[in-house]
């Protein structure tokens, strides 16, 4: 009854958080027009803007059952990852000294752990269905993490492990204290079908500071697909496992696919206590 309680406050926290985000999001007509119409509107992006961040957050956050081991504690179990620009990622949309959009040349999560996320997200949705209306202006054919609970054990460790120290390499020359203070506010999972289902995301700005995305399946198994970038003219794409990050205000889009079935891992990063410098970041480089 507890676990029944808790998962669903965490859905509708959820739920109402996506809602408050999407609620100021730009609407883009369609991502194949040479020049979007731009826009002064502004995202909420931080837990001042956004209450619900407050808590959406909290199940993300590494707890001491994560770091032991039968009740001992296992100082050893979370070893950080360590990268390096043009060997473990490649960076496009230069701004300053650095880059707003990444790619990883290699998986961060292995063919193992991508496929238990699907098939518990599959499972799930079999119980309970895929969510389509999460988030307001943009949905997507998704679920949230939280409903997944070995996904989210998993999940909480590779964070720390794996990817705050990716986020921290790639974009801690912006961050006032270097990337310390990165959490996820929203995670969830994505399935794009070309038959019958949701094929494309239309151009959109996410409501945080950091976004990233994981491909969950292998890219031979759909056509097309990718994250499509106004500042590139074109779409990042991914293998299974590889991840694409970015800063949250560019304007970007799920690109549709033409057959097959595509999964993704999506996630909404804030920078916690810097609430006033996310929106002037996050309206200094909207518009590259």
């Amino acid at each position: 009854m507890v676990f029944i309680m808790t998962s669903l406050f965490h859905l509708v926290v959820l739920t109402w958080c996506a809602h408050c985000v999407d609620a100021f999001t730009l609407s883009i007509p369609s991502y194949t027009t040479n020049n979007p119409p731009t826009s002064t509107t502004s995202l909420w992006v931080s837990e001042v803007h956004v209450p619900g961040y407050k808590h959406s957050k909290i199940p993300f956050i590494l707890t001491d059952d994560d770091t032991s081991d039968g009740g001992m504690a296992v100082a050893t179990r979370i070893q950080e990852r360590t990268y390096a620009q043009d060997v473990d990622y490649t960076s496009l949309v230069p701004f300053q000294d650095g880059h707003m959009v990444h790619k990883t040349t290699g998986p961060v999560f292995t063919r193992e752990e991508c496929n238990m996320i699907i098939d518990e997200a599959e499972q799930k949705a079999y119980e309970m269905g895929w969510t389509q209306n999460r988030h307001g202006n943009y949905p997507t054919t998704d679920l949230p993490i939280v409903e997944l609970p070995q996904t989210l054990d998993f999940f909480r460790v590779a964070l720390v492990e794996r990817i705050y120290p990716l986020l921290r390499q790639q974009f801690g020359m912006y961050l006032p204290d270097g990337g310390k203070s990165l959490r996820v506010a929203d995670g969830f999972v994505v399935k794009y079908d070309a038959e019958g289902g949701q094929a494309e995301l239309k151009p959109h700005r996410d409501g945080s500071v950091l976004s990233f995305n994981i491909a969950l399946n292998p890219a031979d198994e759909f056509d097309g697909g990718g994250t499509w970038f106004q500042s590139l003219d074109g779409a990042v794409k991914i293998d299974q496992g590889e991840v694409v990050s970015h800063s949250s205000s560019l304007l970007h889009g799920g690109h549709g696919i033409t057959s097959g079935k595509r999964y993704i891992m999506v996630c909404f990063v804030i920078l916690e206590g810097y609430d006033s410098w996310s929106m002037r970041f996050y309206n200094q480089v909207r518009n590259l």
